[in-house]
């Protein structure tokens, strides 16, 4: 059960651990971007199969008007040679072939216009693109200095409160030391320090003032 728990926190803590990074935010936006680009992409396909079907279709319309023409020059030619019968069935079909045209040229419109807005948006992703292309550029210089801001903002916060001030406890401490040592030093240095003790004796204070008071009687030199 021990083992098993522990493969499931492992599990679990390097699943979290590939969310936060999935979930940083330059991930998130080129992902995002991703995205957008599959979608350009299937608007470029789009596009280009529209403009393959307007070609068609005006390849189509093209095909149409020459027959038209020839079915003109032969009913023409006909009716000169007097053969009413193939005159009639020529122009029978010129009729037929100009209402295919009528028809054509309506469904050529037609797929004009929706290649016009099919190139409208084409258009508006790519300005889109662009923008978000120097929106991530942006957005990624932010992230970094502000990543490294923060990395230098911890680091000092660190160092000026634990660092700097033991560090200063420190040195006050060792010059404090040098300067208890050099007083030391000074005081018992000092010949006459040496050999004039710095305080009185007790035992001696009665002698010492009875000598004192001479000292002051005696005359004058």
């Amino acid at each position: 059960m021990g083992i098993l728990r522990r493969v499931k926190e492992l599990f679990l803590a390097e699943t979290n651990g590939m969310l936060d990074k999935c979930e940083q935010p330059i991930n998130m936006v080129n992902q995002y971007m991703r995205e957008f680009d599959v979608e350009l992409a299937k608007g470029q396909k789009a596009l280009a199969n529209q403009l393959f079907i307007e070609r068609r279709q005006a390849a189509l319309i093209a095909e149409t008007e020459t027959q038209i023409e020839k079915r003109d020059r032969q009913s023409r030619l006909a009716v000169k040679q007097g053969e009413d019968q193939i005159a009639k069935l020529a122009i029978q079909e010129k009729l037929l072939q100009e209402k295919k045209l009528a028809t054509y040229k309506s469904q050529y419109a037609t797929i004009q216009e929706q290649t016009s807005l099919l190139e409208e948006r084409i258009a508006q992703l790519l300005v889109q693109s662009e923008e978000f292309n120097h929106r991530r550029l942006l957005l990624a210089s932010r992230a970094n200095v502000a990543s490294s801001l923060k990395e230098m903002s911890q680091s000092v916060v660190s160092f000026q409160t634990e660092n700097v001030t033991k560090g200063f406890a420190r040195a006050e401490e060792k010059i404090m030391l040098i300067e208890a040592e050099l007083e030391a030093m000074q005081r018992f240095q000092s010949p006459v320090k040496r050999s004039t003790p710095q305080y009185l004796d007790p035992s001696l204070k009665e002698d010492i003032e009875k000598a004192l008071d001479e000292l002051k009687q005696l005359p004058e030199e």
